[in-house]
C-alpha cells in the first residue's frame, strides 16, 4: 500500500472518529480547541510564553489526530512533548527574561537540561498539585509507549498458527474502541491540566488576555469526568 493510500485511510479516519467515539472524541476535540485558542492578546513581552504556548497548541491536536488515526505510540510521545512544552510555558509565562533559553547578546549557547530544571522546579513549589499530575501522566507514558519496548508490538502485530500460519504487520494498530476511548480521556485529562494550569498562574501573574473560550473550561471539566464511569461499564460489562 502506497503512503498515499495510506493518507486517504488517515482521512477517513478522522471524518469517521465523531460518529465512531462519540463524546470521548468531541470532549477531546473541544479540550483541543480550548488550548489552541486561550489566549486573546498578550499584556506583556512574553516571547519565550508565546513559543511555548505554539508546541503545546500544536503537539496536543497532532496527539488527538495520532489516537484517531490508530498510532497509538506516537500519539502517546506527542503527548509527552506536549506535557514538557505546558511546564516551559507556564514557567516562562512568569520568568519572562529570555536568558534561562537563549542570549542573544552575548551569543551563548544554553543548556536545555538546566532551563527544564529550573522550569520544573519553580512549578513544583508554586503549583505542586499540577506539577504531580504532569509527573504522574509523563510517568505512565514513559513506562508504557516513550521507549521501544516489545509489548508496544501488540498494537500491530498478530501471529496466526496452525495449518495455514500468518504473520501480521500493519500499519495502524488493530481496533480497540474501548482502549482508543481510554487514551482520548487521558489526552483531554492532559489538555484540561494545562489549560487550568496556564490560566492559573495568568490569573496570579497576569501576562495574557484569556479568550472567550477560556470561560468554557468548567464546563469541559465536567463533560470529561461524565466519561470516566462509561470507560469501567465499557470495560468490564456488555458492549
Amino acid at each position: 500500500m502506497s503512503i498515499e493510500e495510506f493518507s486517504h485511510i488517515e482521512h477517513q479516519m478522522v471524518l469517521d472518529a465523531e460518529e465512531r467515539y462519540g463524546d470521548f472524541f468531541t470532549a477531546t476535540r473541544d479540550v483541543s480547541l480550548l488550548l489552541s485558542n486561550i489566549m486573546s492578546w498578550p499584556t506583556k513581552d512574553c516571547d519565550i510564553f508565546i513559543r511555548f504556548l505554539s508546541q503545546m497548541k500544536k503537539s496536543h491536536t497532532l496527539s488527538l489526530m495520532a489516537l484517531i488515526r490508530q498510532h497509538r505510540i506516537q500519539a502517546k510521545m506527542t503527548l509527552r512533548y506536549f506535557l514538557e512544552s505546558t511546564i516551559h510555558a507556564a514557567y516562562s509565562l512568569v520568568h519572562v527574561d529570555t536568558k534561562n533559553y537563549f542570549d542573544t547578546l552575548d551569543g551563548k549557547k544554553h543548556d536545555p537540561q538546566k532551563a527544564s530544571r529550573a522550569a520544573y522546579s519553580w512549578i513544583d513549589t508554586h503549583f505542586r498539585s499540577y506539577s504531580a499530575e504532569i509527573k504522574r501522566m509523563k510517568d505512565a507514558i514513559n513506562q508504557q509507549t516513550a521507549h521501544a519496548n516489545v509489548y508496544n508490538s501488540f498494537h500491530n502485530f498478530h501471529y496466526v498458527g496452525g495449518e495455514n500460519p500468518a504473520i501480521y504487520t500493519a500499519f495502524f494498530d488493530f481496533d480497540d474502541d474501548h482502549w482508543l476511548k481510554v487514551d482520548l480521556l487521558e489526552c483531554a485529562q492532559a489538555g484540561l491540566v494545562a489549560a487550568e494550569l496556564i490560566l492559573a498562574i495568568r490569573e496570579q501573574h497576569g501576562g495574557f488576555i484569556p479568550s472567550r473560550e477560556s470561560d468554557k473550561l468548567p464546563q469541559m471539566i465536567e463533560a470529561v469526568n461524565r466519561l470516566l464511569p462509561q470507560l469501567s461499564y465499557e470495560g468490564n460489562g456488555p458492549k
